[in-house]
Order: structure tokens, then C-alpha cells, then sequence
């Protein structure tokens, strides 16, 4: 009978036990943790709705942004030929810079156009080769440390978008995944 009274008293302890576990982990832990998430959390969201304009540094990660300028036109010229859009083409001439100590890749799918409505528009590589002299634009292209890379990129849009900002990334695959935006117009 003790023995049975013993094995009782142990297992109501570890029911008790199992029953703590399972509200704590419900809660998510204890209340110190989530207001510090959530004060975090209220400050990238203050971060991030920072406006950029034209002409200034943007910093994100160890790469810096700085938006040269912006045109839009309705047909690019070069030595491959013209080429026209029924809507318009935004041509973005920006200046990358990394601030890590070692070299950084660039490419221009770490940008892209968003609208007011939330509509993405990646840059054209291909168009790049229109407006870039080397050809390139920042098709694959490494940065040095504390180097600057500048060139453009092209975004073909609806010719009735009246207003757009510019999303730049932190990085490439595991680097990435932050943005900042830069309004262009």
C-alpha cells in the first residue's frame, strides 16, 4: 500500500509538472522577453518607414544606397538597337557602396519598384545593357570594401503609375531579406 501511495504522490508531482511546461510554453514564456520583442519590433517598423528622397544615403546592412537620379522614357537606344514600351521605362542611375571588410556581390534583382498599391516591378537585366556603357549595369558585379559601384537599372511600368518608390535590399540570399525604401516619385 505504500508503495502504491508513493507512485500516486509521484505521479500527481509530475502531472503538475507537465501542466506548468504546457502553460508556460503556451504563454510564450515569460512577459520580460515579449515586451522586449515587441519593443523591437515597434522600432524596425519605425525604421523602416523612414522616407528616403533622391540624393540621399540609404544604409542597410553594410551597403549603402544613394539614388543618382531617375527618368522615364518610352524607348532606349543603344548600339543593340531601340526598344519601346506601350507603358514607360524607369531608368534609376544609383551608387552602391559597401562598408563591410570584405567584398560584397551586387546585383540588380536586389532592387525593384513598388507602387502605392503594393504591385512589385523587377529591373530588366536585359534593358540594363541599354543604358549602362560597360553593358552590365549591376548584373553580378563585386564591390570591394569601402568601394562604390554606380550604375542603372531599368524598370518597365504601367504608363499610368503616377507615384513609386524604389526597394533596396540588404544583400543576396542569406545576406538579404531587409529593405528600405527610397520614393522616387
Amino acid at each position: 500500500m505504500k508503495k502504491f501511495f508513493k507512485m500516486g504522490c509521484l505521479g500527481f508531482i509530475a502531472l503538475i509538472a507537465i501542466i506548468v511546461i504546457i502553460s508556460i510554453v503556451a504563454s510564450g514564456g515569460d512577459d520580460s522577453s515579449d515586451k522586449t520583442s515587441g519593443s523591437n519590433s515597434s522600432n524596425k517598423k519605425q525604421e523602416s518607414k523612414k522616407e528616403y528622397t533622391v540624393g540621399q544615403d540609404v544604409q542597410i546592412g553594410n551597403l549603402a544606397y544613394n539614388v543618382v537620379s531617375t527618368e522615364e522614357k518610352t524607348e532606349l537606344s543603344s548600339v543593340l538597337g531601340n526598344k519601346k514600351t506601350d507603358g514607360k521605362y524607369v531608368v534609376v542611375d544609383l551608387k552602391v557602396t559597401n562598408h563591410e571588410k570584405k567584398a560584397r556581390m551586387m546585383d540588380s534583382s536586389m532592387l525593384r519598384i513598388v507602387t502605392e498599391d503594393g504591385t512589385e516591378y523587377n529591373p530588366d537585366a536585359e534593358l540594363d545593357s541599354y543604358v549602362n556603357e560597360d553593358g552590365l549595369g549591376f548584373f553580378l558585379q563585386e564591390i570591394n570594401p569601402n568601394m562604390s559601384k554606380e550604375g542603372k537599372a531599368v524598370f518597365e511600368i504601367p504608363a499610368d503609375v503616377k507615384e513609386y518608390q524604389l526597394q533596396v535590399s540588404s544583400g543576396l540570399g542569406w545576406s538579404g531579406g531587409d529593405y528600405q525604401t527610397i520614393k522616387l516619385k
